[in-house]
């Protein structure tokens, strides 16, 4: 039986340590925290191992164990939502394509014994060691279009994590919002029921007549209503805010610290923020390397369509009966007579087109979704301030001054409960404003792939206390 030469041996043995050698499916984790780290400064973790789990788990709830803040909750989503751990996966699979674009292709070994029918029955051996050859001419290229992809990837998950942020942010703002109007229709409803419980008696006195007591009686019942609507929105975010956080259980029972953020006193230029988009979007990013391997593939078709469809060189060694030994190279392959490569080449082509037609699109696409969030956030801002500055005062101006015309006997209860409900329709129009304001922050901030360059960062709000409104009629009278 024939052996192979200690060397041969020995070079086989280096291949498969080599092919074996451990590799980190999180290499491209630093990466991605270095690109938010210029955009955000929550913190991502991706944990692997059950230990890894339990320290991210313990992260989570040190973040519990006090109320919430809009920071925090974000910090909370990036360490616990488990579709975003899903995606970080993808790190691990371009990762994994990297390793095996690096490694030259297992070659093949083949043996080949036969007995002759006459004696002496000597067996006739043959082995053959072959690999392909292009494999190892491209590997060089394969690698580099393999780091390109690996680095799409980290472009397309750091996207995603600031995605995440403006999500989480928006469900944030929203149930500020509803909380900070529910707190206030509370108080709303114990002035109602005040004011209905004083109808009552007034209209037990004869002071009243029936028709004042039903408008009375009603307007409570509405905030009632108004109550339930506002438990249900909350109850909705509250859910919406969990799914993002990744809470569940007695995790879902946090309480936020603060209401909605007060507006910044004045709002960054944006003459440049188109130009900011382009620079730092990382979907973009990520479109432009597409290109770039797009084009590389076509290249590289372009020089190789009239090669071989695939070269096969080996070493093969025979043993005659007689003893003699022939060792020499071998080849095999195909000839290209019909198929020259055509279709390769206009795939290649049309991925190329299509890589770079898509490219613009997204450009054209981040520019205009770039000039509308600036547009909304000035929109937005105008709003919150014509409500908080003027419409909202004049209507609580309005409340009192027609209170004190009711107590007079001046208004019927009719003006009065207007003027309650236009109050109150302006309070939470307010309320609406000043979250559609931050709303409209995050989406900017997520246009712009990051910060809002010269923006103010939003001050900290006092906690949620609601102001009693204009108190209940105290006069009866009779008109």
């Amino acid at each position: 039986m024939t052996h192979l030469g200690k060397k041969t041996g020995l070079a086989l043995v280096a291949i498969v340590l080599l092919g074996g050698c451990a590799t980190n499916p999180r290499a491209s984790l630093p990466s991605v925290e270095s690109q938010l780290a210029s955009r955000t400064d929550a913190k991502v973790a991706w944990p692997v191992s059950d230990e890894e789990r339990a320290t991210t788990d313990a992260a989570v709830r040190e973040l519990l164990a006090g109320e919430l803040t809009i920071e925090s909750a974000v910090q909370i989503a990036l360490l616990n939502n488990r579709s975003l751990r899903a995606t970080f996966e993808e790190l691990g699979l371009s990762q994994a394509d990297l390793v095996e674009a690096s490694r030259l292709a297992n070659p093949s070994f083949s043996a080949l014994v036969r007995w002759p029918k006459d004696l002496p029955r000597v067996p006739h051996t043959e082995f053959r060691l072959s690999t392909e050859v292009l494999n190892a001419v491209f590997l060089p290229v394969r690698k580099r279009l393999a780091q390109e992809q690996v680095a799409q990837a980290e472009q397309r998950v750091t996207h995603e994590v600031l995605g995440l942020v403006a999500e989480v942010k928006a469900a944030a703002l929203s149930h500020l919002a509803e909380r900070q109007f529910r707190e206030r229709l509370g108080v709303i409803a114990q002035v109602n029921e005040t004011t209905a419980d004083l109808a009552q008696r007034q209209f037990d006195a004869g002071n009243i007549n029936r028709l004042e007591l039903l408008q009375l009686q009603t307007a409570a019942e509405q905030t009632t209503l108004d109550i339930t609507r506002a438990d249900a929105a909350l109850r909705s975010g509250r859910a919406r805010l969990n799914l993002l956080l990744g809470l569940t259980g007695a995790q879902a029972k946090w309480e936020f610290a603060a209401g909605l953020p007060a507006l910044p006193a004045a709002e960054p230029s944006f003459d440049d923020v188109e130009a900011v988009a382009i620079a730092q979007r990382l979907d973009l990013a990520a479109a432009r390397g597409k290109v770039n391997v797009a084009e590389t593939a076509l290249n590289l078709t372009r020089r190789t369509r009239f090669l071989p469809v695939a070269i096969v060189t080996g070493v093969e060694t025979e043993k005659e009966s007689g003893g003699e030994r022939l060792t020499g190279p071998s080849f095999d392959f195909e000839l290209p007579i019909f198929d020259q490569g055509q279709a390769e080449l206009m795939r290649a082509e049309s991925l190329w087109r299509q890589a770079r037609d898509r490219y613009e699109a997204l450009e054209t696409e981040i520019v205009t979704e770039v000039r509308a969030a600036c547009d909304a956030l000035l929109a937005a801002r105008s709003a919150a301030e014509y409500y908080t500055q003027l419409l909202l005062p004049r209507r609580q101006q309005i409340l009192r001054e027609t209170l004190l015309h009711y107590n007079a006997m001046q208004v019927s209860n009719y003006v009065l409960l207007a003027a309650k409900a236009e109050e109150q329709a302006a309070e939470r129009d307010s309320i609406d404003a000043l979250r559609d304001y931050w709303i409209a922050r995050a989406d900017l901030e997520r246009a712009i792939g990051g910060r809002v360059p010269g923006a103010q960062a939003p001050e900290p709000a006092p906690a949620t206390s609601a102001q009693p409104p204009a108190e209940a009629p105290t006069h009866q009278h009779h008109h």
